[in-house]
């Protein structure tokens, strides 16, 4: 079979012609219809409009945040890994971004190619939101750190303590929290097996060494750590926290151990 340039190229220019259109709406705003879909089949809200320095400006009106609000902390979203990765995206893209806006403009002669970078870079910015299913432990550890920053007095939490023992810089807490009647609390994200065995080897060395505390364990995914590092871990340690998706567990276990000072 001979393929036919000329036919495929009037394919594709009817064909993209009919996805991507200029729609007027009651009050007379123009918007574009794309073939850009999120994953719920919702379209991406394209706002087209005469820029203030000449040409054209297009804007996603802040529904992209808002998209992704309806089930992400758009606080969290916003900040750590994924709000580095945000910022780089919007550099990369020679887009602007205002108070929850995401924007770019163009001259009318560039509006095709604008439409599909605006696009491209939206999509990215929206899978962003796959970071936090995924087994990424930067991503594990600044939502973690941000659930902590909301809810313990920022005078009560110590970040990489170094308790009073023997090799006592081998053997960091992740997060120590100022506990009830003057006892400690420990807190150690455990995003994976390997960190899961470490805990265990430096809450060993602590008990060894009898010291005083009490200690929660937050994983990224219990379900995924082996039966045998857990039922190690868990001789040890003391509460667990299967994921921060259980916050409501996490909520409790803090506030009974946790000085009333809270945030929450």
């Amino acid at each position: 079979m001979t393929l036919d340039a000329d036919a495929l190229r009037d394919l594709l220019c009817s064909r993209l012609c009919e996805d991507v259109g200029v729609v007027e709406r009651p009050d007379g705003a123009l918007m574009l219809r794309t073939h850009f879909r999120f994953p719920d089949g919702d379209g991406y809200p394209f706002h087209l409009a005469e820029a203030p320095s000449g040409g054209l400006r297009l804007s996603d009106h802040g529904h992209t945040l808002m998209h992704i609000s309806y089930e992400h902390d758009i606080d969290a979203f916003l900040t750590g890994t994924r709000g580095m990765l945000l910022e780089r995206i919007v550099g990369e893209s020679s887009m602007m971004y205002d108070e929850g806006v995401f924007a770019v403009e163009t001259s009318a002669e560039r509006l095709p190619e604008a439409i599909f970078d605006f696009g491209q870079a939206l999509t990215r910015i929206y899978d962003l939101t796959l970071l936090s299913r995924s087994n990424v432990g930067s991503t594990f550890y600044d939502d973690l750190a941000d659930y902590l920053n909301n809810f313990v007095d920022e005078s009560k939490l110590e970040k990489d303590y170094l308790a009073e023992v023997p090799n006592s810089d081998a053997y960091p807490v992740d997060y120590r929290i100022e506990g009830k009647s003057g006892v400690p609390l420990f807190l150690y994200g455990v995003p994976n097996r390997d960190k899961a065995r470490l805990t265990t080897i430096m809450l060993g060395h602590f008990h060894r060494h009898e010291l005083e505390f009490e200690s929660i364990i937050v994983f990224e995914n219990q379900a995924e750590i082996p039966r045998t590092d857990l039922a190690r871990l868990s001789d040890v340690g003391g509460d667990m926290i299967s994921s921060l998706e259980s916050t409501t567990d996490l909520n409790r276990k803090l506030i009974r151990r946790v000085a009333s000072s809270a945030a929450n």
